[in-house]
């Protein structure tokens, strides 16, 4: 039998989980305050939570699982009908096996020891596919021709909306937290418009036995985000994991039904003047032998936006903590900083 001083123990190296739902459902204001005060103290703490009450349908996403798994069984020069370009933009279709380091991308202005493990050797074993908005000219999307995946277009458009809903939903239970200005949460809001979010459909296959002892291979390496916050959800092989800040050690994002997980990143880190900190999370390997799939929709602001502490955040900490910047001039930086434009072309 588990004592209680061993029960407190594990439920720390999780994730902590809070529900959304009276944000979704929009009609309890006092429900609302309670869960706002619960995702400050939770969410503050490491930039992540585990979120319940989403609305997103098990049906939906057992259909958005089943997809990612149709369309990575393809064969590559099926998926290659429409391939990622070489450079960052548009950031859009099919990347193949090792073309992407996640931990090249991290920004190192505030991480210890923990983080130099982001090292720009380290490849990540995974393939993915990128959508977009239609509307957006600049990230355009490059789809599969429809005789190559019937549906796929269709689907995935339909899939990217609905987790646009959960994102607003999210947004507004993160301002709502900072107890902002009206004044101050319609600028935030008029920043996360949807049209430049990213849906990305992952694969990570099985790793050969030679290259699970291998240092420079990972499912994903530690990083950042550049966006506002991601949702990400996860199939039963897990591995994601984000780092507690207080033991500096890496904590499970374990899966389970009807949770996605939310991470902070680094523009929100900014509007809130650091109250959330943008996580530091990374995908190991929990079974090298399994296939394992995962959906992550990203939420950055609108490009030429302009990204700043607010000031009634600015007011309480007493110190603005970070300069103005757009996400643009931001991502432009980090591209040439880290090296990830430069990975990108092989």
């Amino acid at each position: 039998m588990t004592s209680n001083t061993e029960h407190t123990k594990a439920v720390q190296h999780e994730v902590p989980i809070i529900d959304i739902s009276p944000f979704v459902r929009g009609d309890d204001i006092e429900a609302q305050r309670r869960v706002s005060k619960e995702l400050a103290k939770k969410a503050s703490a490491n930039g992540c939570v585990g979120i319940s009450g989403h609305g997103i349908s098990a049906d939906l996403l057992a259909e958005a699982f089943g997809v990612t798994k149709k369309l990575f069984d393809l064969p590559y020069t099926e998926k290659m009908k429409a391939p990622h370009p070489n450079g960052p933009t548009p950031h859009r279709g099919y990347s193949g096996t090792g073309r992407e380091r996640g931990a090249a991308k991290t920004e190192t202005e505030e991480w210890n020891d923990v983080a130099k493990e982001a090292s720009t050797e380290i490849t990540d074993y995974k393939e993915t596919y990128e959508i977009g908005s239609d509307e957006n000219k600049i990230q355009y999307n490059i789809w599969l021709p429809d005789d190559v995946f019937p549906g796929f277009r269709t689907f995935t458009t339909k899939l990217y909306w609905e987790m646009h809903k959960t994102a607003m939903s999210i947004l507004e239970a993160l301002i709502s937290s900072l107890d902002l200005t009206e004044e101050e949460a319609d600028n935030v809001r008029k920043l996360h418009t949807g049209y430049d979010s990213q849906l990305r459909l992952a694969h990570y296959p099985p790793i050969p036995g030679d290259r699970v002892t291998d240092p420079r291979a990972s499912r994903l390496g530690a990083h950042t985000d550049w966006s506002s916050f991601t949702l990400l959800f996860q199939d039963e092989n897990g591995g994601l994991q984000f780092l507690d800040r207080a033991s500096n050690e890496f904590i499970d994002a374990v899966p389970k039904d009807g949770v996605l997980y939310m991470n902070i990143a680094d523009m929100f880190q900014r509007i809130s003047n650091g109250f959330y900190p943008s996580a530091l999370h990374r995908v190991i390997i929990k079974n090298s032998t399994a296939s394992r799939y995962s959906i992550p929709y990203f939420v950055p602001p609108s490009g030429d936006g302009l990204i700043e502490p607010q000031p009634s955040r600015v007011e309480k900490d007493g110190k603005r903590v970070y300069e103005p910047v757009t996400f643009n001039e931001y991502a432009t930086r980090m591209f040439e900083t880290t090296g990830y434009a430069k990975q990108n072309d092989k």
